[in-house]
């Protein structure tokens, strides 16, 4: 599944994201998906599946990460310490997979969660599972 097959347009317009504006990336360690809103302006949001690393494996140093669940999977919602616009919540696939969307420039904190924490309950239902 690619990143950017997750959310149908009328979701990603619902989220307040132009999905013409999206855009696959897949260099280096990133599969992800990049939006943004319509006019270009923020926040902007990454929606990244990773079927190498589980949400326990996660480099969570400098960090903020609270246990949650979307749906029926268990979540982590991730913080900055020092980038106070942004948020990342992180979807567990399996033991080996996890999907992340995060958001970036959304003014405060809890704005940019709030966007991350819709945009996951948005991606929940359609997201892959893998065993194991």
């Amino acid at each position: 599944m690619l990143p950017c097959e997750i959310l149908s347009d009328e979701e990603v317009t619902a989220l307040g994201f132009d999905p013409e504006s999206a855009s696959f990336n897949d260099v280096g360690v990133s599969y992800s998906c990049n939006y943004r809103p319509p006019a270009g302006e923020t926040p902007l949001m990454y929606i990244g599946l990773d079927w190498k690393l589980s949400i326990d494996q996660l480099n969570l140093s400098n960090f903020i990460a609270e246990e949650t669940s979307v749906g029926p999977l268990r979540a982590l919602r991730i913080t900055d310490k020092i980038d106070p616009e942004s948020c990342q919540m992180s979807l567990a696939l399996s033991e080996q997979a996890h999907v992340s969307i995060f958001v970036k420039f959304g003014g405060t904190t809890e704005q940019a969660c709030a966007i991350a924490e819709e945009a996951a309950a948005a991606v929940e239902p359609s997201l892959p599972r893998s065993p194991g």
